[in-house]
């Protein structure tokens, strides 16, 4: 089936026309996603979310909703999954937005739609005008193998799995760097205050 079938699919808010054009009481306020916020690895920095002044309240076709996929359009076209924490988040229009039914999980979309296989087949309706950019509508042309809801579990729970031990084993790999670092730091001090000492002996 085509994801346009088992998901609502939109592109994200042209934002310069809701913004605010001066600080004023009537602004309302809401976070935003932009494509620094939107890690290779597939999950939102806070870091990089902006705050976004809007000179109205916006429609909630454009704000993240718990078990939404928000992928960019550009480049390496990474898909983060939406949870409770992101919602009420403003999408650009550099994303498009992914609402899929009962009959797709978002975990196992989310996963599916970070796979090369799906990855290249997007690259294939790159955008000749804007290099790079992929067309919103080449995610609703998409093909999608629909699985058994206990499948799509299986293989969301076991990605879940893999994505927490990577990050386990990337934070085990900075701390052992550090550890490293500051042992071949202090062996250089010691060092250097061995050759000091030598040419205060050789002085006196």
């Amino acid at each position: 089936m085509k994801l346009s079938e088992l998901a609502t699919i939109k592109t994200g808010l042209v934002m310069a026309r809701k913004q605010a054009k001066q600080p004023c009481n009537e602004v309302v306020r809401y976070k935003q996603l932009n494509l620094r916020s939107i890690h290779p690895d597939g999950y939102i920095e806070r870091t990089y979310v902006e705050d976004f002044g809007a000179k109205e309240t916006l429609p909630a076709e454009y704000l993240t909703q718990s078990g939404d996929i928000v992928v960019r359009l550009t480049t390496p076209y990474t898909a983060v999954l939406i949870d409770e924490e992101w919602k009420g988040v403003v999408v650009p229009s550099h994303f498009v937005i992914i609402r899929p039914d009962n009959r797709l999980l978002p975990e196992y979309l989310y996963w599916l739609l970070n796979t090369k296989k799906i990855r290249e087949k997007l690259t294939q309706n790159v955008s000749s005008i804007m290099i790079g950019t992929i067309k919103p509508k080449s995610y609703a042309c998409l093909d999608i193998e629909i699985l058994s809801l206990e499948q799509q579990q299986r293989i969301a729970r076991l990605n879940l799995l893999a994505k927490k031990e990577l990050d386990l084993l990337e934070r085990l790999k900075e701390q052992k760097k550090l550890y490293y670092e500051t042992a071949i730091d202090r062996i250089q001090r010691e060092m250097r205050d061995i050759e000091y000492e030598k040419d205060d002996k050789e002085r006196y």
